[in-house]
């Protein structure tokens, strides 16, 4: 059994990218047989930075830029 993290991640400036499918195809069209998909949650990314002259602030900005799941496989 082995556990693996896929997702996507969207920005703005370099598109959209995967992670973690091509491993699981990978193993899947190996025989790899699917035991669960695991929920998993969001990728935020913070979008302002503060200044050193600006008073630090406890909210952050965030952007959602992508998920992530994780998918379960037992080796066939």
């Amino acid at each position: 059994m082995a556990a693996f993290e896929v997702g996507i991640r969207v920005d703005i400036e370099t598109g959209v990218s995967f992670f973690g499918l091509e491993e699981v195809n990978r193993r899947i069209a190996a025989g790899a047989r699917v035991l669960e998909i695991r929920p998993g949650g969001a990728i935020m990314t913070r979008i302002a930075e503060e200044s050193e002259e600006e008073p630090r602030d406890e909210n952050v900005s965030l952007t959602l830029s992508g998920c992530q799941m994780q998918v379960i496989l037992e080796d066939g």
